[in-house]
């Protein structure tokens, strides 16, 4: 027996995903049309703070550490280990430059989209986009909860 396509190992990646919970056959499989896999070892860098920002990334497998360097340390803003767990959000949002550095703390396998890419499957798609949109809102919202926590906590 064959192995079965990547398109449909990344839709049932894509469905384990709280971003693509709901959505419809037709959009994951679209949506899987343009993922590719990666994986990262301990310690690699998957993506650096102030880059551009093209590629938007789901986690598989593994734990992403997701900091800001200020002062020559490192500051962990997140720890993404959840699977499905989306990061990299910056290649939708302008202007378009990383707002942290993505570490892997074990080994990672994540899917990957360029923006351009969701950007074409959002607009093709409007009912899903507003749904992505809002889900992805609400993931800014969080973060940006955690990193005011962070500095809050940072001085006092």
């Amino acid at each position: 027996m064959a192995p079965p396509p990547k398109d449909g190992i990344h839709q049932r990646e894509l469905r384990r995903s709280p971003f693509f919970r709901g959505v419809p056959d037709e959009v994951l499989k679209e949506m899987a049309r343009f993922c590719r896999e990666r994986s990262f070892k301990k310690g690699s860098l998957i993506l650096k703070e102030n880059s551009r920002a093209q590629r938007l990334f789901i986690l598989c497998e593994g734990t992403v550490a997701l900091y800001i360097e200020r002062g020559g340390a490192e500051l962990i803003t997140e720890i993404v280990k959840k699977k499905g767990a989306l990061f990299g959000w910056s290649a939708l949002v302008s202007p378009k430059k990383y707002t942290a550095t993505a570490k892997a703390l074990e080994d990672c396998r994540v899917l990957y989209a360029t923006g351009k890419d969701m950007e074409r499957i959002l607009k093709r798609f409007p009912f899903f986009g507003l749904l992505f949109l809002r889900r992805l809102s609400s993931l800014i919202a969080t973060r940006l909860y955690h990193t005011r926590s962070l500095l809050a906590e940072t001085l006092s």
